[in-house]
């Protein structure tokens, strides 16, 4: 072997964080790299070692993240300095549904890396960063994986939410085979109260909603190494769901309901090709993918269970995209990452039999949208004496067409922007405990596909959402700065960010009907939102780590909707407090609690939410087998207000928090110690909607 060149590699791979699937000679530094804690910082985030962690133990992945610095998890999202997290990957598989981290134990982890901001080879409209989890390689390798039975009890609707996952991977030779397949049924019912007031109004609506439905997810990728180091690899992943959600609500004892039938199929098939060009770690990576979702939507709309209006349509959403990737290490601290990526997008909905209704506005317009993204980046990273830097720039252009096919009119909306990404990091102290980090970037939304369609959305009887087609796509420039201190025991970050075109959902008043109200997106002029936030982690007793962490958003308002100014300096405030127990004898548990006080933006009022829940497990036959029980104690659920002219929407949801449930997986491995190598999809489908 030449040490040389490994050390080479080494030192490269330390510096940048490769991804183990570009370079063949970072997969090396996988297995040499020594730290000297559990926590390291680089200059696009930080990479934690789990591999025995307690805080893996006993819980899913996705409770697992919750407790790592500068993570945190909001109405069912992950942050990372409250920043939305743009991707997640597991073992190179980028994840279409979060969910599917509850189905991976945390005990197979064995490192998270997280990317405070997407880099310059990512599409610009990903803001937030990554999280990178690498799951541990089984003592005796060559297979492994789990299987896992889950079923919830809720106080609002008792048993739902059944389903068995499993999690499945193994090498012959030289080829990897990685399965992931969850099914499972659904169940839900929301009870909530709205309230209408105004000159005009004084209306009390009792509202119930229930879904039910069924799911099945399978992600199947076969990846075949070659002995020059090329690597070639396809993946497949099906996914359908069938919702059957229903909503009455009742009005001076007037029912007024829809319902609905739903079968979504989503497809999306990936081939990569990676290839090695010479022995100091220069590479290429070639993929391609295609992504496919096709939903077809029955809906019928009474009032006294009398029907008066009905909507049969389809859906059809196609997606290509095209990237390639070029990594040179130019020194042992300098090395270069280049490429160019296009994506084609084409989309279809087709109302096929439509009732009119003067209650109810419904989609009877079939459109088509299109659209065009190429991107071309080049970035640098590397390290000059301790300061460790990233820094890229990438060109992207947004190009929609928007066809009324009805009326045979095509409406165009180009918009390009350059935009760069700087971020560097320097450890200090005499241990290199602390470290100091400063972020840059621009960035450049997707466009707005979901936001500009027609499709006429009920999320009730009197609330229904639709699109704007002049929409632009929104920009914004960021900057982050940080302080570690103490191998990250205390962590302080500021966020600024400055926005333009944002896109936000006014309330309008139906003119048919005045005591329902619809919400459409339109563009708002700039604005500015400041973040502070602080957290500190500790371990006080060997059997007890905690968290305590919190947040205050500032946002100086200066805009004007419909006629009103909005002036205020708002607040908006987050407050975590998790705690993980480790006990003898296979037992332990969490118990977390999150409070949001009241806040204001613009027209809506969001009031004070808070929420207290756990888990308690016992693991049985050498931890192979555990048995979980999760809960939610005690919670207070949203409530929101909206004004609108001279009246007054409040919605509230009154469906007790309160659940339990359970869960019993058991772990399996064996045959020959191997890595495994995945492929998975490079595109994302992200809907841009109404928050209620």
């Amino acid at each position: 072997m030449n040490y040389q060149k490994l050390s080479t590699a080494i030192l490269v791979g330390f510096i940048l964080g490769i991804n183990p699937t570009f370079a063949q000679k970072s997969k090396e530094l996988q297995e040499v790299t020594v730290v000297a804690s559990r926590t390291t910082n680089n200059a696009e985030g930080y990479t934690t070692n789990l591999k025995g962690a307690n805080i893996a133990k006993g819980k899913p992945t996705a409770d697992v993240l919750g407790f790592l610095p500068n993570i945190s998890r909001e109405n069912g999202n992950f942050k990372i300095n409250g920043l939305a997290v743009s991707e997640i990957y597991v073992d190179g598989v980028k994840l279409s549904d979060i969910s599917e981290l509850n189905n991976i134990p945390g005990e197979m982890i064995d490192k998270v890396q997280v990317k405070y901001l997407a880099g310059s080879d990512q599409n610009a409209a990903l803001s937030g960063g990554t999280i990178m989890i690498t799951l541990r390689r089984p003592p005796e390798g060559g297979y492994y994986g789990n299987v896992a039975l889950n079923a919830d009890w809720y106080r609002s609707c008792g048993f739902g939410n059944e389903g068995v996952s499993g999690l499945f991977n193994y090498r012959y030779k030289n080829l990897s085979i990685y399965d992931n397949l969850y099914i499972g049924a659904d169940k839900l019912e929301e009870n909530s109260e709205q309230w209408l007031t105004g000159p005009d109004l004084n209306t009390v609506i009792e509202e119930t909603s229930k879904s039910h439905g069924f799911n099945l997810r399978n992600r199947l990728s076969l990846t075949q190494q070659f002995k020059s180091g090329a690597q070639l690899g396809g993946s497949y992943l099906i996914a359908t769901t069938r919702p059957r959600p229903t909503s009455s609500s009742i009005v001076n004892e007037t029912l007024s309901s829809f319902d609905k039938r739903s079968n979504m199929l989503a497809q999306e098939g990936t081939i990569k090709f990676s290839l090695p060009l010479n022995n100091r770690g220069t590479s290429m990576e070639l993929t391609a993918d295609y992504y496919n979702r096709h939903s077809d939507d029955n809906a019928n709309y009474l009032i006294d269970n009398e029907l008066i209006g009905s909507q049969a349509d389809e859906s059809n959403l196609n997606l290509w995209k095209v990237k390639v990737d070029f990594l040179y290490p130019h020194s042992r601290k300098l090395a270069w990452k280049f490429g160019a990526s296009a994506q084609w997008i084409t989309s279809e909905f087709t109302p096929s039999a439509v009732v009119e209704s003067n209650r109810f506005e419904l989609s009877d317009i079939p459109t088509k949208t299109t659209g065009f993204t190429p991107i071309v980046y080049a970035a640098a990273q590397g390290m000059v004496w301790k300061l460790r830097y990233s820094a890229g720039l990438n060109w992207q252009l947004n190009r929609i067409g928007y066809t009324d096919r009805e009326q045979h009119v095509t409406n165009h909306n180009t918009q390009w922007s350059i935009n760069p990404t700087v971020q560097v990091m320097m450890p200090f102290g005499a241990r290199m405990n602390h470290a100091v980090m400063l972020n840059y970037k621009r960035t450049l939304s997707d466009i707005p596909y979901t936001a500009i369609s027609s499709v006429i959305n009920w999320a009730d009887a009197y609330n229904y959402s639709v699109g704007n087609p002049n929409l632009k796509a929104q920009s914004a420039d960021m900057v982050m700065a940080g302080l570690s201190l103490f191998r990250n025991k205390l962590n302080f970050t500021a966020v600024y960010a400055h926005a333009h075109d944002r896109i936000y959902w006014q309330t309008f008043q139906d003119p048919s009907n005045t005591d329902v109200f619809y919400t459409k997106p339109v563009n708002i002029s700039g604005q500015g939102v400041w973040g502070i936030g602080a957290e500190w982690m500790e371990a006080p007793v060997k059997w007890w780590r905690f968290k305590l962490s919190g947040r205050v958003e500032i946002t100086p308002e200066n805009t004007t909707i419909n006629g009103v100014l909005y002036n205020k300096t708002r607040f908006k405030e987050y407050f975590y407090f998790n705690n993980n127990f480790t006990f003898s004898n296979g037992w332990g548990g969490m118990l977390n609690a999150n409070f949001e006080p009241t806040f204001r933006t613009l027209d809506r009022t969001y009031h004070a939410v808070y929420n207290v829940s756990g888990q308690i497990y016992k693991t049985f036959l050498g931890d192979n087998l555990q048995v979980a029980l999760d809960f939610t104690a005690v919670g207070n659920r949203r409530k929101l207000d909206r004004q609108v002219g001279a009246n007054k929407v409040s919605y509230k949801y009154t469906t007790p928090v309160q659940y339990i449930g359970i869960s019993v997986a058991w772990n399996f491995s064996g045959g020959k110690k191997v890595d495994v190598n995945v492929v998975d999809g490079i595109q994302e489908y992200r809907e841009t909607k109404d928050n209620r």
